[in-house]
């Protein structure tokens, strides 16, 4: 198995990761909105265990609810995001990994909380929260 690698833009912020993702997701969530400035973002979930930090840069962190939120210090590249209902996993933003097309969302979560405007034509399952919750 090829290692998977991403990066912020200024490249403080390298990793790897050894293994497939376990999950990949459209999030629609407001907290997840507002700390990306997107309407909505696109996350892809890799297991702890396979994640290889390259660099020595401190990301800086942001704790809302259950979710901590990462970002470079440098370049304020958000980076990742960590879930207590997901603890074996990390979230790292899908255009921070070098090859985001490798990672289509599979679902929607928080679909109730789409922007009316935002109009994404797929046949993904859509959950009212998260596939991890509700699972």
């Amino acid at each position: 198995m090829n290692a998977h690698r991403g990066h912020c833009r200024c490249e403080s912020v390298v990793i790897s990761v050894s293994a497939e993702p376990e999950v990949s997701v459209y999030c629609h969530c407001d907290d997840c909105c507002r700390s990306t400035g997107a309407p909505v973002i696109a996350a892809v979930g890799m297991p702890k265990s396979a994640i290889k930090w390259e660099t020595e840069t401190k990301l800086g962190t942001y704790v809302n609810g259950t979710c901590t939120r990462t970002f470079c210090t440098t370049c304020g590249t958000p980076v990742a995001q960590e879930h207590e209902s997901a603890p074996d996993l990390m979230f790292f933003y899908t255009a921070f990994m070098d090859e985001p097309e490798k990672f289509p969302p599979t679902f929607h979560s928080f679909e109730g909380q789409q922007i009316d405007w935002l109009k994404l034509g797929d046949d993904l399952p859509r959950y009212t929260r998260t596939k991890v919750i509700e699972a």
